[in-house]
This record gives structure tokens, C-alpha cells and sequence, in this order.
């Protein structure tokens, strides 16, 4: 029987923009701020659900067992794909604001993490510093790509020495819209969605490692979300090989083996609640690297069962569940949890 609070560490809002606009410039304020697309994502409405309002996040929370929720966007996932420069900087700002005013409902149970637009590297660094230092979100969203370009590219450097001195955690998280390189030739989201989100994940960490960024910012923290993990070791491997024969001219920053950043603590990732490799990624990577996550509210998700869903396993320790569910988010997250369960909503 768990008796710690159980964090999740990868949730959603469906960030409503009635309630965004009052905080975007006056300029913005009567257009559309979202690119739209018209894939049935909630299948005909059976999947999922939509919601913006903090108190049906926390009642939707004690429904699943979960006492603490880290928050990520929808809408706003592809927000570096986005080509008027200026608007996602403002939407950023905006969303930043509405979140942490969603936030303040509970902000022991709910965690924002904040949103940046990366195709201003300087107005990014300034709203990440705004969004950790004032409006206390306790991490940063990083796309897995920026208008298709790759994250390691040294234009990137100054977000990523202004992260590390926050010393808060980048959590990189695909979305469908900039994932377009990857899915571009499907007509369904179900090969669509089956590729954008791991695939994305593993061109991404391949840019940051080969450039050298877990070695020039050694105390930055990465997460590969909502991808699954069971290509984390493939990939891992795959880059040592790589690394063995051309890394002293191709990827010289680099003074360890990619695993060896990943040993570290520098990476984690998250799993789908009934995947198979699970255990195998844990006896590689080790329990340690591996965080829970719920995906609510978005039409994947398990809730109201996603924590059930996990505990019920038996090929995961006592030990390893308690790390993946309460240990690992603390420390990747750099927050501190109450040792004791809360169970009130508001």
C-alpha cells in the first residue's frame, strides 16, 4: 500500500483563450492566436475530455489519486512552429499568465510549467526568467524543434545557460503541428500520432547530445515526454556506436559516451502505463530516470484509472513505483512535496 503523495508529472489544460486574451497585447486581442487543424483527435467526442477550469482539474485529480499535477498546455505544444514571430511571443506571455492564475487556485497541487518562444532566443531567456522568478512555474517547455530546426544549435546556448541557472528542468514535449517532417506523408491521426511524438523525441535529444549541451551545461535536466520509453535504450546504444567512431571529430564537446550522460541523471522520460519495455528500460536506464504521467485530459488518457493502472502492475518493484510516482518529479522538477497526502480540492 503507497503512502506517499503521488505527483504527475506530465498533465494537461486546455488553455482557454476567452480567458488568455485579457493578458495578450491590444493588437492581438480580436484575432485567432492558434493555428487550427481538423484532425478528430477526441474521436467524435468519446475520448478524453476538454476542460479549463481549476477546480474540475483538482476534482479530476482526486478521482484518479493523484495530489499533485505538473501542467502542460494543448493548444500551446506547437507554439514554436508558429511563423509571426512577435504573436508567439505574446501568446507565451499570455498563456504563461493565465496558467499561473490558474495555478493560484492550489498552487500545492497544481505546478505550472511555463511556455516560451525559442524564435526569439532573447525574448524567450526574459519570459523563462519572468515565468520562473515571478509567476513561479516550476519548469520550462522546450519543443523538440524551432521552425524545424534542430535544439542543439549554438543560437540555443544562451536559453540553455539561463535554464540551467534557474535551476529548473526542460521538459521537451512534441506536439502534432511541428512534427510535420515526421507525419507529413500520413492521412490518419492514428500513423500520425504513432510517429510524431517518439520520433520527435529522438531527433531532438540526438541534436542536444551530438552538439554537446549535457557536457557545456552539465546541471541542465531533460525529459522526453509523452513518448513512450521503451526506444530510449535503442537510441542510446545507437549513439554510443555512433559516438565511437566519429564523435572525436564530429561531436568534439563531448567527453563521455552519450549512455553516460544518460547514467548521470541529466535525461528522463516517461512511459505509457502499459508498456511492455518498462521494466527493461529500468534495469538499463534504472528507476530513477522514469516519470509517471497521467496525459489528462487529452483523448489518450487512462484517466480515472492512470494511477491504478500503474500500481496494479506487477512487473514494477514496490521500490521503483515509489520512485517513478513521488522521488524521480521532485527531483527532476526541483520542488519538495508535503510527506503528507492532502486530499482537498481547492
Amino acid at each position: 500500500m503507497q503512502q506517499y503523495p503521488i505527483i504527475d508529472a506530465d498533465a494537461h489544460v486546455v488553455e482557454a483563450v476567452a480567458g488568455m486574451r485579457k493578458f495578450l497585447k491590444e493588437e492581438y486581442q480580436a484575432r485567432p492566436i492558434w493555428t487550427n487543424h481538423s484532425w478528430d483527435m477526441d474521436f467524435g467526442g468519446t475520448l478524453g475530455k476538454h476542460n479549463d477550469k481549476p477546480q474540475v482539474q483538482l476534482a479530476d485529480m482526486d478521482a484518479d489519486g493523484i495530489d499533485m499535477q505538473v501542467i502542460f498546455p494543448s493548444r500551446g505544444l506547437s507554439l514554436n512552429f508558429e511563423k509571426q514571430t512577435q504573436l508567439a511571443v505574446n501568446v507565451a506571455c499570455a498563456y504563461n499568465d493565465w496558467l499561473a492564475e490558474f495555478c493560484s487556485v492550489n498552487p500545492r497541487r497544481l505546478k505550472g510549467v511555463g511556455l516560451v518562444a525559442l524564435q526569439d532566443v532573447d525574448a524567450a531567456i526574459k519570459e523563462a526568467r519572468r515565468a520562473v522568478e515571478e509567476l513561479g512555474h516550476i519548469a520550462i517547455m522546450m519543443p523538440t524543434n524551432v521552425k524545424d530546426q534542430d535544439i542543439g544549435r549554438k543560437e540555443f546556448w544562451p536559453f540553455y545557460e539561463e535554464i540551467e541557472r534557474l535551476g529548473v528542468g526542460l521538459a521537451l514535449h512534441g506536439g502534432t503541428r511541428m512534427a510535420e517532417r515526421m507525419h507529413g506523408r500520413f492521412e490518419t491521426f492514428i500513423s500520425v500520432h504513432t510517429i510524431a511524438f517518439p520520433f520527435e523525441c529522438m531527433t531532438a535529444l540526438t541534436g542536444l547530445m551530438f552538439a554537446g549541451v549535457p557536457e557545456v551545461f552539465p546541471k541542465l535536466r531533460f525529459a522526453a515526454l509523452e513518448a513512450g520509453c521503451g526506444w530510449v535504450p535503442y537510441l542510446v546504444d545507437r549513439m554510443d556506436e555512433e559516438f565511437e567512431k566519429r564523435g572525436s571529430r564530429e561531436a568534439p564537446l563531448l567527453k563521455l559516451k552519450p549512455s553516460e550522460y544518460f547514467k548521470r541523471g541529466q535525461f528522463y522520460v516517461t512511459f505509457e502505463l502499459e508498456e511492455r519495455m518498462l521494466p527493461y528500460v529500468i534495469e538499463r536506464l534504472g528507476a530513477d530516470k522514469i516519470l509517471f504521467s497521467s496525459d489528462y485530459p487529452h483523448w489518450d488518457t487512462e484517466w480515472p484509472n492512470a494511477v491504478k493502472t500503474f500500481l496494479s502492475r506487477d512487473d514494477v518493484s514496490a521500490a521503483a513505483k515509489r520512485q517513478i510516482l513521488y522521488d524521480n518529479p521532485q527531483r527532476f522538477y526541483g520542488f519538495s512535496a508535503d510527506t503528507e497526502r492532502r486530499p482537498e480540492t481547492t
